[in-house]
């Protein structure tokens, strides 16, 4: 199907008709002028080779080129595509413990808490790699394959809590063979698993899987959560984990372990502690990693036909030999001023294209800027403006750039694709309502889309989760004098680049929500499934380990 990147040089077309009234009326003035002055029996011989016949000849292969030169200006294309927009990136799954042990509280506000700020800031620092999720305790989830959407992983870290596996306990052995099973079995790209623990393993099998790993090609990187003096495990009533003795279980930190694990692999250990210090020390060594080309869906472009009209343009003016070189000069400069501007901006395009594609966000940005101050309606440079803002972290600016790109496109597909960026901007921004209602715009115009259906999601759990919830009447007390404090809200959906302040336990996302979350979202089918095949197969499965933590 054909289409016009630039309709509004049809306006020019108007000319046509006008210029040959012109002509007629111009040769009907010769005719009587000449009628006037010579005798008509005269006239072949006063204006030697002139004749009506090679004035239309002429003048029709003049008009012709600028009709093709409005229609070259105007860009014909045919069809829109997604381009498959070259990243050279590496693969990262990040590995997060959510045993009972990470609610210890040697690490404020807990070692969960701590994990997932960690994981959180960590994600935005490999912005431009492959990011998965694989949370474990007793058992795995995966919880996400590995992507560059930053803003699922980001809201999935804030959703992850103890109770989303029912199977409780520690097997990071499992845990490491379950992530080298995420990666593609290209081995062209390089490959780490970061883990995030404690290091409290109850299985014993760490040492094997670590060998796995290193067979394969994968480093493990390793941060540790908690202290060796450990910290006993809260629970909500009150009262702290106790084995079955009834004694208080006290947990500690096995950064031995965890060291071991990192030797082994060819990784480096780190502690949580460290914070941005570590944070940038793994970016360091994951953008070490080979690389290899991996395909977005970001950039727009079409299948432009413009020199199929240009040249039988220049062709046919080449032919129009029988003017003076005065106004043979003038036409041509008009027709190269006429599809310069167009095509200007079309290599402007293709210069932002690349600078995109090679992860030179700033660069890119400039190119789609200046292609769209000369053409200030173009949708395809808003879109992609918008897109190298939203990589550099400029959310309103992309938020703008993406507003502008909706009321200077009429295509439904390109339309939903930018309601759907423009929700992401919206939402890291912490404007919730905003972005929903543009989730559900880009669901109006491309019903079914996968991702956008996500994050919607994403957002109203958010919105849910930022509600205040009811204050509790205050009761007497022999403290009466002291001020109340307000609960923080839970993170956002997107968290903006700085690093956000450690979290209340009040405001979070419920451990419930989270688990539905996660269920209805990303986790696979036969891992809901898990729980009834262990209650139909008792002698092949534990139902719960000696120790769960």
């Amino acid at each position: 199907m054909f289409s016009f990147e630039h309709p509004e040089f049809f306006q020019w077309l108007w000319a046509v008709p006008v210029v040959l009234v012109l002509w007629l009326l111009y040769l009907r003035w010769r005719r009587r002028a000449l009628s006037l002055l010579v005798a008509t029996s005269a006239q072949e011989r006063v204006l030697p080779g002139w004749s009506t016949g090679r004035f239309w000849l002429k003048n029709s292969l003049l008009l012709t080129a600028l009709v093709l030169l409005i229609v070259a200006a105007a860009n014909p294309r045919r069809g829109v595509r997604q381009e498959s927009v070259q990243q050279r990136s590496a693969d990262v799954l990040l590995v997060l413990d959510v045993s009972q042990s990470m609610l210890a509280q040697d690490a404020q506000p807990s070692r969960l808490e701590r994990a997932k700020i960690f994981a959180r800031r960590l994600v935005r620092a490999l912005a431009g790699e492959r990011v998965g999720l694989v949370f474990f305790a007793g058992t795995v989830y995966a919880a996400m394959p590995l992507t560059t959407d930053y803003g699922a992983a980001d809201m999935l870290l804030s959703a992850a809590s103890t109770t989303l596996i029912s199977t409780q306990g520690s097997d990071i052995g499992k845990a490491l063979l379950t992530a080298a099973e995420r990666f593609d079995p290209d081995p062209s790209a390089g490959r780490a698993v970061v883990l995030l623990s404690d290091g409290e393993d109850h299985e014993g099998k760490v040492a094997q899987a670590a060998e796995r790993l290193k067979d394969l090609g994968v480093i493990v990187f390793c941060a540790s959560v908690g202290t060796e003096e450990g910290a006993p495990i809260p629970l909500p009533t009150g009262d702290y984990k106790r084995n079955e003795q009834g004694q208080v279980v006290r947990t500690r930190a096995n950064e031995a372990l965890l060291r071991q694990v990192a030797s082994t692999t060819r990784g480096a250990f780190y502690r949580m502690a460290q914070g941005d210090a570590a944070v940038e020390a793994i970016r360091r060594e994951v953008a070490q990693l080979d690389r290899r080309a991996v395909q977005g869906r970001s950039l727009e472009t079409f299948e432009s036909y413009y020199s199929w009209f240009v040249l039988p343009a220049f062709v046919l003016l080449a032919l129009y030999a029988g003017l003076s070189w005065r106004i043979r000069v003038a036409i041509l400069l008009l027709a190269s001023l006429t599809t310069a501007q167009a095509q200007s901006a079309r290599g402007l395009l293709r210069q932002g294209d690349e600078h995109y594609s090679e992860g030179r966000y700033a660069e890119a940005e400039k190119a789609y800027r200046d292609a769209q101050q000369k053409e200030p309606l173009n949708p395809q440079a808003l879109y992609n403006q918008g897109n190298a803002l939203y990589r550099q972290g400029q959310y309103a600016d992309a938020q703008q750039a993406w507003e502008k790109a909706l009321n200077s496109t009429t295509d439904p597909n390109r339309k939903a694709d930018t309601w759907h960026n423009l929700g992401n901007a919206l939402a890291q921004q912490g404007k919730l309502q905003e972005a929903i209602r543009a989730y559900e715009n880009s669901l109006r115009l491309r019903p079914g889309d996968p991702d956008t259906k996500i994050n919607l999601q994403l957002a109203r759990k958010q919105l849910q989760q930022q509600q205040p919830s009811p204050q509790p009447k205050a009761q007497p007390s022999d403290q009466a004098g002291n001020d109340a404090r307000t609960p923080n809200q839970g993170d956002s959906i997107a968290s903006p680049p700085q690093p956000p302040p450690e979290p209340n336990a009040k405001g979070r996302m419920t451990p419930e929500e989270a688990h539905r979350l996660l269920e209805t979202t990303v986790a696979p089918q036969d891992q809901r499934n898990s729980r009834k095949y262990r209650e139909l197969t008792p002698e092949r499965h534990q139902l719960r380990p000696k120790k769960d933590w």
